[in-house]
């Protein structure tokens, strides 16, 4: 059995006080509403229906009417029976349904339902339910489906596209998907609207695979399709939209060409899409050739094209370029908006050009651009990033007075400014503002606060705030643990830093190689070889493989306690297992037999990496000098040496080494 529709509760429209009546013609005017017995008295007079019929036809159509005169024309409705009076009413409830009067319009259904004066048809049941996945009552909606199949109707393409709609809108995309192949059990074959509500949907979810294959469905056809529904300019240009969103920028730029090659000419949506999509994935120089092309061809760029441009020249360090298209945008005449002027200033920021990012904020007020918590975040981290802390204290405060309320971001990046200045407590006081500012601290406040704490030798405040961490139900996260072990062992707390880890196992916590990473690094720095060694070889036990990092800080460790053969060994190691020594390898292990007066060995380690191609850096040059003057051999003979080691074998390098 079909359940019944819920409607919301309304009184009863006769006891509705219409404040200003209408007259349907010159000769009646009503100034109260008119009871049953007069409207019946009327129901004869000609003019009525005529006036009747104007109303829909110039008002309801136009969208030109009051809510009280919609609701009195629909009581004058149901008590004269004008002609067609079910066409009559699906007029005036899709001009309410486009006017977002949902609520009315569930009332004049629930009353033509009480009184049963019209029988709906198909069309205002589908009015009903495109009302009700409006406003994302898409459950309800289902139940209108079944009023509809329980009434002996046939469900239209109206029906189900509008079902589609909704589901879409409230990211049920796979279900609606589902709907959309059930249409041709039904008889109705998908429309050039259906298919694009559902590929938009489908794209705005970031399905865009799934999109893709409607798509290719449209244009190839099939059961459900046939050959008629060829898609137009906009669903080619949704598709590409998606595509481009979520990164598939080579199949954009085909289906581009294929618009071309159909007869279509695409429009500045379709260019702005696919400049963005270049843009965002490096593509930068396409994009201008593509920017470019379109003003050629009479297409005026837009806010957003502009916008994605400057954004990618930016991106790619073409400040200049950027600069000069941001000026050529004001002598368009056009205005920038927000997202504009935070690229901008981002850009400044990122440069340490506060002063002049602040400019840019200036002229966005002048310009009636209201700047956005973005905007402030970006400037906020601007200011932190060149250390004026207090600054971007005046700004935070100020913020809130004009219209921005701080979020959780704009706490983060105040706190990190903080952290980084060694100012823990003023840190610690911004977190405790933001619980009575119902703002949730998130794992970034919490990474950047322990942090902090350990950073200055608070070992226990910075075990408070784990637990509290956990009280407040936020989860830690891998790099949670690497800043506590790190801290702890830092701080000499290397007990407590291994209970953390063996916890962590206990609790089935999935460990990752930084986290051991960071541990044996501590234990090592501590001389604690035999324990971090034996985490080391246990590595397998947690599913893990060493990197780079891992070998190299082992190294360096064996190498501090003159366990040099156990370290050269793990070279050797590092080669069955596919990992690839870099230059801090070489030189941790060289550094090792330096120390240990092993010269021929620190020689072989140099002709290694000349062969591995593995470039040195200026501390491979330290070793080499000092190789040098402790070995007056190699100095007289520097043909025992690999050619970059005696590129710069001076005592003014010597002297910077030292």
């Amino acid at each position: 059995m079909v359940p019944r529709i819920r409607f919301p509760s309304y009184p009863s429209i006769t006891v509705l006080n219409y404040k200003h009546p209408f007259s349907f013609t010159p000769s009646l005017s009503f100034t109260t509403p008119v009871s049953g017995t007069e409207l019946s008295s009327l129901s004869t007079q000609q003019p009525l229906n005529q006036t009747l019929r104007k109303f829909l036809k110039d008002n309801c159509k136009s969208g030109n009417f009051t809510l009280n005169e919609a609701l009195l024309f629909f009581d004058y409705m149901i008590h004269t029976r004008p002609i067609a009076p079910i066409l009559s009413f699906n007029i005036l409830l899709s001009a309410l349904v486009k006017k977002k009067q949902y609520d009315t319009v569930f009332l004049l259904y629930k009353r033509i339902n009480s009184t049963g004066v019209l029988v709906l048809d198909l069309v205002s049941l589908n009015i009903l339910l495109n009302c009700f996945c409006n406003m994302k009552r898409v459950s309800d909606g289902y139940v209108v489906l079944g009023r509809i199949l329980r009434m002996g109707f046939i469900p239209n393409v109206a029906t189900f596209t509008t079902l589609i709609r909704g589901l879409c809108m409230e990211r049920r995309v796979l279900k609606a998907t589902k709907l959309f192949r059930k249409m041709i059990a039904f008889g109705c074959k998908p429309n050039l609207i259906s298919c694009g509500t559902l590929i938009n949907g489908l794209c705005l979810a970031g399905n865009t695979s799934l999109a893709v294959k409607v798509f290719e469905e449209m244009i190839n056809g099939n059961a459900a399709f046939g050959h008629m529904c060829k898609p137009n300019i906009v669903v080619y240009g949704t598709i590409i939209n998606g595509l481009c969103k979520d990164g598939f920028v080579d199949k954009a730029k085909e289906l581009f060409l294929e618009v071309k090659v159909l007869g279509f000419n695409p429009n500045v949506v379709i260019y702005g899409s696919l400049i963005d999509g270049l843009c965002k994935n490096g593509f930068v120089d396409e994009a201008k050739e593509l920017f470019l092309e379109m003003k050629s061809r009479n297409i005026n760029p837009n806010v957003v094209v502009y916008s994605s441009l400057i954004h990618g020249l930016c991106c790619v360090g073409n400040w200049n370029e950027a600069k000069g298209l941001f000026i050529e945008m004001l002598d368009q005449g056009l205005q920038p908006n927000v997202v504009t002027f935070n690229v901008i200033i981002d850009e400044l920021c990122k440069k340490g050009r506060i002063d002049k990012a602040n400019v840019v904020l200036e002229m966005m007020v002048q310009r009636s651009v209201n700047p956005s918590t973005i905007t402030y975040n970006l400037l906020l981290d601007g200011f932190c990033l060149v250390g004026r802390i207090d600054d971007a204290k005046k700004l935070f405060v100020s913020m809130t007075s004009k219209g921005c309320k701080p979020n959780d971001y704009s706490y983060n990046i105040l706190i990190k400014g903080y952290c980084k200045n060694g100012s823990i407590d003023e840190a610690m006081s911004l977190y405790k503002e933001l619980v009575p500012k119902a703002i949730r601290p998130t794992i970034v406040t919490y990474n950047t606060l322990l942090a902090g704490l350990l950073h200055v030798n608070k070992v226990g405040d910075a075990q408070n705030l784990f637990d509290e961490m956990k009280v407040n139900k936020v989860v830690p996260n891998s790099r949670t643990y690497v800043i506590l072990i790190d801290g702890l062992c830092k701080n000499g707390y290397h007990s407590e830093a291994l209970e953390i880890f063996y916890n962590l196992e206990n609790c089935k916590f999935k460990v990752n190689i930084e986290i051991v990473s960071c541990l044996v690094d501590g234990l090592c720095k501590a001389k604690r070889i035999e324990t971090a060694w034996e985490l080391f070889e246990k590595l397998p036990h947690y599913h893990l493989v060493p990197n780079v990092v891992t070998y190299s800080i082992m190294i360096n460790g064996l190498c501090k306690v003159g366990q040099l053969e156990k370290a050269s060994d793990i070279l050797l190691d590092m080669d069955k297992s596919g990992v690839f020594p870099d230059v801090v390898t070489f030189n941790t292990l060289m550094h090792g037999f330096l120390k240990n007066n092993d010269m021929p060995k620190v020689v072989e380690l140099l002709h290694e990496m000349a062969q591995r191609n593995v470039m040195p850096d200026a501390s491979t040059f330290c070793i080499v000098v000092e190789l040098l003057s402790k070995d007056e051999k190699y100095l007289e003979n520097l043909n025992l040496l690999p050619s970059f080691a005696v590129k710069d074998p001076t005592r003014e390098l010597h002297d910077e080494c030292k």
